[in-house]
C-alpha cells in the first residue's frame, strides 16, 4: 500500500470521496496512539511525518486533521511496528482522563445511555462525515459508529479503537467488569476470535454492516454509584454549553440535495430497508417530490441508489476475506446472483474476479 510521504497526498484508497466535504478529525485522538506505542521508539516520529504529522500538534488537541490520513497512519502504523491488535490496545487505554474536561460531562450524565447521548451530541464536532446512532432491539439498544466515506478504507485500527474505547469509558463510569452483549465490527475477524474475545468478554462478530456494541437496557439505564440527580443535570447543563462553545459549531458543509439523498442512502443500505419513498420521507417529503426533485437536478432514484452500491461494494470487496455473501446482504441484494449481476453490469467483471475470492 503507498503511503503518503509529505502529508499532501492521499493513499490510492483511503482519500476523500468524489462528493462531498472532506471528514476531518480533532487532533486529541492521535495523543491515543502515540500512548499506545513506547515514547522511546523513534519509528513513531517518522510514522508521524510520514502521514503529515508532527508530535508538537498534541498541543493542540482540537485542531483539525484530514481523517483520511489518520486513518491510514493507523493501519500502517500498525503494519509497521507489527502490532495487529493496534487499535485494540489504543481503546484499552483510551479513558475518561484522555477526553480531559469532557470527564466530569460524562459523570454528570448519571447513565450510561445518557452518556452515550452526550457523546453522540459532539461526535459531529470530534469527527466529520462519521454515523453514530442508536437503535432499540427488543430489550437491547445497539449503538453503531461508521465512517460514512466509503472511499476511507482499510480502516480496521481505527474501528477497534472505537468500539474498544467506548467500553474503557463505560467500564471506568460503571465497573471494570462490565461487558456488552455482543459486539459488531464491519471488517473480518477471523484468527482473531481469541483477542477480541478476551477484550470485550463478549462474542464478536465480523463482517458486520456497521461497529456496534449490542447493550442490554437495563446496563444503559441503571445510575451510576454516587448519582445526585438534580445536582449533576444541573451540571451537565452548565458543562455542555461550555464545552459546545469550546469546540465551535460543526463544520458539516451545506450539501446539495443529491449529495444529502445519497448520504441518506448509505447510512440505510445494509441496516434496514431502503426504496424511494423511505429517503424521500428521511429528506421530509412525499415521494413524488422526491423525484421530481431529483428529475430538476438531472438524476434519478435508480442512478443514485445505483452509485452508492457502487461505492459500498468496491470498499466492501476490497476487503479480504469478505464472502460475498455477506457483500450482497449489506448492499440490500436479495441473494448472491443478483449481485453479482449487478456488479458485472457496472464494472465488466464478476466480483469474484474484482475481490480475487472464489465466487
Amino acid at each position: 500500500m503507498p503511503h503518503p510521504q509529505d502529508g499532501s497526498g492521499q493513499e490510492e484508497r483511503g482519500g476523500p470521496a468524489e462528493t462531498g466535504e472532506q471528514a476531518t478529525i480533532r487532533l486529541l485522538f492521535l495523543q491515543a496512539l502515540c500512548n499506545a506505542v513506547p515514547p522511546g521508539d523513534g519509528r513513531m516520529d517518522t510514522l508521524l511525518r510520514e502521514h503529515g504529522f508532527y508530535r508538537s500538534q498534541l498541543n493542540t488537541p482540537y485542531e483539525r486533521a484530514p481523517l483520511h490520513r489518520y486513518i491510514a497512519l493507523l493501519e500502517h502504523a500498525a503494519e509497521r511496528l507489527k502490532r495487529p491488535n493496534l487499535g485494540l490496545e489504543m481503546g484499552s487505554g483510551f479513558g475518561l482522563a484522555e477526553l480531559g474536561p469532557f470527564q466530569p460531562l460524562l459523570r454528570a450524565a448519571g447513565t450510561v445511555r445518557a452518556a452515550l447521548e452526550t457523546m453522540a451530541l459532539f461526535q459531529g464536532r470530534w469527527q466529520t462525515r462519521t454515523m453514530l446512532e442508536a437503535r432499540s432491539q427488543g430489550d437491547h439498544t445497539i449503538y453503531s459508529y461508521r465512517i460514512e466515506d466509503p472511499a476511507i478504507w482499510p480502516r480496521r485500527q481505527d474501528a477497534e479503537f472505537v468500539v474498544g474505547g467506548f467500553v474503557t469509558l463505560i467500564r471506568q463510569l460503571t465497573s471494570p467488569k462490565w461487558c456488552p452483549a455482543e459486539v459488531h465490527l464491519e471488517h473480518p475477524v477471523a484468527g482473531r476470535e481469541d483477542a477480541l474475545s478476551r477484550f470485550f468478554r463478549a462474542r464478536v462478530l465480523g463482517n458486520q454492516v456497521a461497529n456496534a456494541l449490542v447493550i442490554a437496557d437495563e446496563d444503559l439505564d441503571r445510575p451510576f454509584s454516587g448519582a445526585t440527580p438534580q445536582e449533576d443535570l444541573k451540571l451537565k447543563a452548565i458543562l455542555e454549553c461550555h464545552l459546545l462553545d469550546l469546540m465551535g459549531p460543526e463544520t458539516t458543509a451545506a450539501k446539495d440535495f443529491v449529495a444529502q439523498a445519497e448520504d441518506a442512502i448509505m447510512r440505510r443500505l445494509g441496516r434496514t430497508h431502503v426504496d424511494c419513498d423511505s429517503i424521500a420521507a428521511e429528506l421530509n417529503m412525499s415521494g413524488r417530490s422526491f423525484r421530481r426533485r431529483l428529475m430538476e437536478e438531472g438524476t434519478s432514484y435508480r442512478t443514485i441508489l445505483q452509485r452508492a452500491r457502487q461505492a459500498r461494494a468496491r470498499a466492501i470487496l476490497e476487503a479480504p476475506d469478505v464472502p460475498l455473501s455477506v457483500a450482497a446482504e449489506q448492499l440490500g441484494y436479495s441473494d448472491t446472483a443478483t449481485f453479482s449481476r449487478a456488479f458485472k453490469e457496472w464494472t465488466g467483471v464478476s466480483p469474484g474476479r474484482f475481490a480475487r475470492k472464489p465466487e
